[in-house]
Protein backbone atom coordinates (compact mmCIF):
# COMPACT_ATOMS: atom_id res chain seq x y z
CA UNK A 1 0.00 0.00 0.00
CA UNK A 2 1.52 3.00 -1.18
CA UNK A 3 0.24 5.88 1.35
CA UNK A 4 -0.93 5.11 5.04
CA UNK A 5 -3.20 7.10 7.17
CA UNK A 6 -2.80 9.06 10.26
CA UNK A 7 -6.59 9.72 11.23
CA UNK A 8 -5.80 11.36 13.99
CA UNK A 9 -3.96 14.04 12.15
CA UNK A 10 -5.15 13.75 8.52
CA UNK A 11 -1.87 13.11 7.02
CA UNK A 12 -0.23 10.62 4.95
CA UNK A 13 2.94 9.17 4.97
CA UNK A 14 4.44 6.93 1.99
CA UNK A 15 5.46 2.98 2.26
CA UNK A 16 8.71 1.89 4.01
CA UNK A 17 10.62 3.47 1.02
CA UNK A 18 10.76 6.59 3.22
CA UNK A 19 11.08 5.33 6.49
CA UNK A 20 15.14 5.73 8.05
CA UNK A 21 17.11 7.04 9.89
CA UNK A 22 20.74 7.56 8.11
CA UNK A 23 24.39 9.28 9.22
CA UNK A 24 25.65 11.07 6.71
CA UNK A 25 29.18 13.42 6.78
CA UNK A 26 28.29 16.82 7.52
CA UNK A 27 27.57 19.58 4.67
CA UNK A 28 30.38 21.94 4.03
CA UNK A 29 31.05 23.98 1.33
CA UNK A 30 30.31 21.54 -1.48
CA UNK A 31 27.92 19.01 -0.99
CA UNK A 32 28.73 16.85 -3.53
CA UNK A 33 31.93 15.97 -1.97
CA UNK A 34 30.59 15.71 1.36
CA UNK A 35 28.22 13.15 0.77
CA UNK A 36 28.07 9.67 -0.49
CA UNK A 37 31.04 8.46 0.81
CA UNK A 38 32.87 9.32 4.28
CA UNK A 39 35.72 12.09 3.62
CA UNK A 40 36.42 12.50 6.95
CA UNK A 41 33.91 15.28 8.22
CA UNK A 42 32.05 13.93 11.25
CA UNK A 43 28.61 11.66 10.96
CA UNK A 44 25.26 13.67 10.99
CA UNK A 45 22.30 11.40 12.27
CA UNK A 46 19.18 12.62 10.32
CA UNK A 47 15.59 11.24 10.69
CA UNK A 48 14.22 11.54 6.92
CA UNK A 49 10.36 13.08 7.68
CA UNK A 50 7.88 13.67 5.37
CA UNK A 51 3.74 14.04 4.74
CA UNK A 52 1.18 14.41 2.14
CA UNK A 53 -1.74 16.54 4.14
CA UNK A 54 -5.42 16.47 3.70
CA UNK A 55 -8.01 19.37 4.21
CA UNK A 56 -8.05 18.17 7.41
CA UNK A 57 -6.36 18.56 10.71
CA UNK A 58 -5.74 22.04 10.59
CA UNK A 59 -7.54 25.76 12.59
CA UNK A 60 -8.95 26.87 8.71
CA UNK A 61 -12.74 27.89 9.20
CA UNK A 62 -13.85 29.26 5.95
CA UNK A 63 -16.47 26.47 4.60
CA UNK A 64 -14.88 26.15 0.96
CA UNK A 65 -11.66 25.15 2.67
CA UNK A 66 -12.40 23.15 5.74
CA UNK A 67 -9.61 23.18 8.26
CA UNK A 68 -6.82 22.53 6.49
CA UNK A 69 -5.14 24.98 4.16
CA UNK A 70 -1.88 26.04 2.85
CA UNK A 71 -2.35 28.98 0.10
CA UNK A 72 -1.91 32.64 1.43
CA UNK A 73 -4.03 33.66 -1.89
CA UNK A 74 -7.67 31.51 -1.54
CA UNK A 75 -8.92 34.19 0.76
CA UNK A 76 -7.70 33.35 4.34
CA UNK A 77 -6.10 35.41 6.37
CA UNK A 78 -2.45 34.69 6.99
CA UNK A 79 -1.95 34.29 10.22
CA UNK A 80 -4.20 31.70 9.95
CA UNK A 81 -2.67 29.87 7.13
CA UNK A 82 0.77 30.09 8.68
CA UNK A 83 -0.84 28.38 12.00
CA UNK A 84 -1.66 25.26 9.47
CA UNK A 85 1.98 25.52 8.38
CA UNK A 86 3.19 25.26 11.95
CA UNK A 87 0.88 21.94 12.95
CA UNK A 88 1.99 20.43 9.82
CA UNK A 89 5.32 20.87 10.92
CA UNK A 90 4.86 19.27 14.51
CA UNK A 91 2.64 16.44 13.18
CA UNK A 92 5.89 15.55 10.84
CA UNK A 93 8.69 16.45 13.23
CA UNK A 94 9.91 19.10 11.73
CA UNK A 95 11.86 22.03 13.38
CA UNK A 96 10.56 25.52 14.17
CA UNK A 97 11.10 27.59 10.87
CA UNK A 98 12.69 24.88 8.68
CA UNK A 99 10.25 24.34 5.98
CA UNK A 100 10.51 26.70 3.05
CA UNK A 101 8.26 27.35 -0.82
CA UNK A 102 8.08 28.83 -3.48
CA UNK A 103 5.66 31.17 -5.73
CA UNK A 104 4.93 27.82 -7.94
CA UNK A 105 4.14 28.91 -11.48
CA UNK A 106 3.65 25.42 -13.69
CA UNK A 107 7.37 25.95 -14.71
CA UNK A 108 10.06 23.36 -14.73
CA UNK A 109 12.38 25.50 -12.56
CA UNK A 110 14.44 23.54 -9.84
CA UNK A 111 16.12 25.57 -7.22
CA UNK A 112 18.78 23.99 -5.41
CA UNK A 113 18.59 25.12 -1.74
CA UNK A 114 20.59 25.10 1.81
CA UNK A 115 19.69 26.43 5.10
CA UNK A 116 20.03 29.69 4.23
CA UNK A 117 16.98 29.13 2.00
CA UNK A 118 14.86 28.33 5.54
CA UNK A 119 11.65 30.19 5.86
CA UNK A 120 11.51 31.41 2.44
CA UNK A 121 8.11 32.14 0.96
CA UNK A 122 6.97 32.02 4.88
CA UNK A 123 8.38 33.78 7.29
CA UNK A 124 10.90 35.29 5.39
CA UNK A 125 9.97 37.36 1.55
CA UNK A 126 11.07 35.70 -1.65
CA UNK A 127 12.76 38.79 -2.65
CA UNK A 128 15.26 38.35 0.75
CA UNK A 129 16.69 34.90 -0.85
CA UNK A 130 16.41 35.17 -4.39
CA UNK A 131 17.08 38.23 -6.57
CA UNK A 132 14.47 39.92 -8.74
CA UNK A 133 14.92 37.66 -11.45
CA UNK A 134 14.27 34.54 -9.50
CA UNK A 135 11.38 35.84 -7.31
CA UNK A 136 9.70 37.02 -10.14
CA UNK A 137 9.98 33.68 -12.34
CA UNK A 138 8.54 31.38 -9.68
CA UNK A 139 9.92 28.01 -8.57
CA UNK A 140 8.24 24.60 -8.83
CA UNK A 141 11.06 22.32 -7.35
CA UNK A 142 13.48 22.13 -4.88
CA UNK A 143 16.38 20.10 -3.99
CA UNK A 144 18.76 19.94 -1.30
CA UNK A 145 21.94 18.03 0.52
CA UNK A 146 21.44 20.09 3.33
CA UNK A 147 19.58 18.74 6.94
CA UNK A 148 17.37 20.58 8.36
CA UNK A 149 15.56 22.40 5.68
CA UNK A 150 11.79 21.00 4.79
CA UNK A 151 10.95 21.23 1.00
CA UNK A 152 7.24 22.26 0.44
CA UNK A 153 5.37 22.03 -2.84
CA UNK A 154 1.48 22.64 -2.22
CA UNK A 155 -1.15 21.27 -4.86
CA UNK A 156 -5.12 21.00 -5.44
CA UNK A 157 -5.30 18.22 -8.26
CA UNK A 158 -1.47 18.98 -9.72
CA UNK A 159 1.27 15.84 -8.57
CA UNK A 160 3.06 16.39 -5.50
CA UNK A 161 5.98 14.01 -5.57
CA UNK A 162 9.10 13.96 -3.28
CA UNK A 163 12.44 12.52 -3.89
CA UNK A 164 15.19 11.03 -1.43
CA UNK A 165 18.55 9.50 -2.23
CA UNK A 166 18.98 7.36 1.13
CA UNK A 167 22.17 6.30 0.20
CA UNK A 168 23.99 10.21 -0.42
CA UNK A 169 21.67 12.21 1.52
CA UNK A 170 19.77 14.31 -0.54
CA UNK A 171 16.18 15.10 -0.86
CA UNK A 172 13.75 16.62 -3.71
CA UNK A 173 10.33 18.23 -3.92
CA UNK A 174 8.14 19.26 -7.26
CA UNK A 175 4.86 19.93 -7.98
CA UNK A 176 3.87 18.59 -11.25
CA UNK A 177 1.21 20.01 -13.10
CA UNK A 178 -0.16 18.86 -16.53
CA UNK A 179 2.52 22.14 -17.53
CA UNK A 180 5.34 20.88 -15.96
CA UNK A 181 4.37 17.19 -16.31
CA UNK A 182 4.97 17.25 -20.16
CA UNK A 183 7.43 19.97 -19.44
CA UNK A 184 9.37 17.36 -17.62
CA UNK A 185 9.95 18.87 -13.99
CA UNK A 186 10.15 15.45 -12.52
CA UNK A 187 13.05 14.03 -14.07
CA UNK A 188 14.85 17.92 -14.06
CA UNK A 189 14.16 17.53 -10.27
CA UNK A 190 16.24 13.78 -10.73
CA UNK A 191 19.10 15.97 -12.38
CA UNK A 192 18.88 18.54 -10.09
CA UNK A 193 19.60 16.01 -7.21
CA UNK A 194 22.54 14.12 -9.11
CA UNK A 195 24.05 17.96 -9.15
CA UNK A 196 24.47 17.47 -6.02
CA UNK A 197 25.15 14.13 -4.63
CA UNK A 198 22.30 11.94 -5.41
CA UNK A 199 22.76 8.79 -8.08
CA UNK A 200 19.48 7.84 -9.93
CA UNK A 201 19.58 4.08 -9.09
CA UNK A 202 19.37 5.10 -5.36
CA UNK A 203 16.67 7.32 -5.57
CA UNK A 204 13.04 6.52 -4.40
CA UNK A 205 9.88 8.69 -5.65
CA UNK A 206 7.01 9.03 -4.07
CA UNK A 207 4.00 10.34 -6.13
CA UNK A 208 0.78 11.90 -4.09
CA UNK A 209 -2.69 12.25 -4.37
CA UNK A 210 -3.82 14.04 -7.50
CA UNK A 211 -6.93 13.82 -9.73
CA UNK A 212 -7.41 10.78 -11.48
CA UNK A 213 -7.74 9.62 -14.68
CA UNK A 214 -11.31 9.13 -14.16
CA UNK A 215 -11.35 12.86 -12.94
CA UNK A 216 -9.62 14.81 -15.70
CA UNK A 217 -11.08 14.97 -19.03
CA UNK A 218 -9.45 16.97 -21.26
CA UNK A 219 -9.50 18.41 -25.24
CA UNK A 220 -7.82 17.37 -28.15
CA UNK A 221 -5.30 20.18 -27.90
CA UNK A 222 -4.27 19.11 -24.36
CA UNK A 223 -3.81 15.65 -26.10
CA UNK A 224 -1.54 16.76 -29.32
CA UNK A 225 0.41 18.99 -26.70
CA UNK A 226 1.32 15.87 -24.62
CA UNK A 227 1.68 13.49 -28.59
CA UNK A 228 3.92 15.83 -29.33
CA UNK A 229 6.23 16.25 -26.85
CA UNK A 230 5.95 12.58 -25.13
CA UNK A 231 5.33 10.52 -28.15
CA UNK A 232 2.41 7.77 -29.09
CA UNK A 233 3.74 5.42 -26.83
CA UNK A 234 3.91 7.62 -23.72
CA UNK A 235 0.39 8.53 -24.64
CA UNK A 236 -1.48 5.37 -25.71
CA UNK A 237 -0.44 4.36 -21.68
CA UNK A 238 -1.75 7.81 -20.25
CA UNK A 239 -5.40 8.66 -22.44
CA UNK A 240 -8.24 7.28 -22.72
CA UNK A 241 -12.02 7.92 -23.67
CA UNK A 242 -13.89 5.75 -21.61
CA UNK A 243 -17.61 5.07 -22.38
CA UNK A 244 -18.42 4.49 -19.32
CA UNK A 245 -17.64 8.18 -18.11
CA UNK A 246 -20.34 10.91 -19.21
CA UNK A 247 -18.56 12.52 -21.89
CA UNK A 248 -17.00 9.12 -23.35
CA UNK A 249 -15.94 11.08 -26.65
CA UNK A 250 -13.46 13.26 -24.51
CA UNK A 251 -9.95 12.36 -23.25
CA UNK A 252 -9.24 11.58 -20.04
CA UNK A 253 -5.30 11.83 -18.82
CA UNK A 254 -3.19 10.13 -15.94
CA UNK A 255 -1.08 12.18 -14.85
CA UNK A 256 0.20 10.64 -12.31
CA UNK A 257 1.09 7.57 -14.17
CA UNK A 258 2.74 9.71 -16.91
CA UNK A 259 4.88 10.94 -13.72
CA UNK A 260 5.78 7.51 -13.00
CA UNK A 261 6.99 6.54 -16.90
CA UNK A 262 8.56 9.79 -17.07
CA UNK A 263 10.62 8.80 -13.69
CA UNK A 264 11.37 5.21 -15.13
CA UNK A 265 12.83 6.92 -18.24
CA UNK A 266 15.01 8.96 -16.32
CA UNK A 267 16.45 5.98 -15.12
CA UNK A 268 14.72 5.22 -11.68
CA UNK A 269 14.35 2.06 -10.94
CA UNK A 270 10.12 0.76 -11.35
CA UNK A 271 10.65 -0.58 -7.50
CA UNK A 272 11.86 2.71 -5.87
CA UNK A 273 8.11 4.77 -7.30
CA UNK A 274 4.97 4.41 -4.87
CA UNK A 275 2.15 6.13 -6.75
CA UNK A 276 -1.04 6.82 -4.46
CA UNK A 277 -4.04 5.55 -5.71
CA UNK A 278 -6.27 8.09 -4.55
CA UNK A 279 -8.06 10.93 -6.56
CA UNK A 280 -8.56 13.92 -5.11
CA UNK A 281 -11.70 15.46 -7.33
CA UNK A 282 -13.78 11.98 -6.09
CA UNK A 283 -12.50 12.28 -2.66
CA UNK A 284 -13.02 16.30 -2.61
CA UNK A 285 -14.63 16.00 0.97
CA UNK A 286 -11.03 14.68 1.65
CA UNK A 287 -8.75 16.35 -0.50
CA UNK A 288 -8.66 19.98 -1.90
CA UNK A 289 -9.69 19.35 -5.87
CA UNK A 290 -9.42 22.67 -8.16
CA UNK A 291 -11.68 20.55 -10.82
CA UNK A 292 -14.57 19.80 -7.65
CA UNK A 293 -14.22 23.80 -6.92
CA UNK A 294 -14.87 24.88 -10.54
CA UNK A 295 -18.01 22.95 -10.78
CA UNK A 296 -19.37 23.08 -7.21
CA UNK A 297 -17.69 26.54 -5.55
CA UNK A 298 -17.04 28.96 -8.05
CA UNK A 299 -13.60 27.78 -7.71
CA UNK A 300 -12.55 28.21 -4.18
CA UNK A 301 -11.14 25.84 -2.38
CA UNK A 302 -7.77 25.92 -0.31
CA UNK A 303 -4.55 23.92 -1.04
CA UNK A 304 -2.56 20.97 0.23
CA UNK A 305 0.87 20.65 0.68
CA UNK A 306 3.25 17.64 0.37
CA UNK A 307 6.70 17.96 2.52
CA UNK A 308 10.00 16.53 3.36
CA UNK A 309 12.66 17.22 5.35
CA UNK A 310 16.20 15.18 6.83
CA UNK A 311 15.95 16.28 10.18
CA UNK A 312 19.11 16.05 12.36
CA UNK A 313 18.62 13.87 15.34
CA UNK A 314 20.92 15.20 18.40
Amino acid sequence: MFLRHDAGNAIWFTSSHFDDIRSYPQVGDNPVENHGTDRGKPLQKVRMVHGFSTKHGGISHLPYISDLNFGFSVGEDRATTMENYRCFARTLGIGDGHMLCANQTHTTRVLTVDETYRGMGLSVPYEARLDAALADGGFDGFVTASPDVALVVRVADCVPILFWDPEHGVIGACHAGWRGTVGGIAAKTVDAMCAIGAEKQHIRAAIGHAVGLCCYEVDDGFYETFLHSLGENVCNQIFRKPEEYEHSDKWHCDLRHCNRILLENAGLAPEHIDVSEHCTCCHHELFHSHRYAMKHTGGKRGLMAACISMETIE
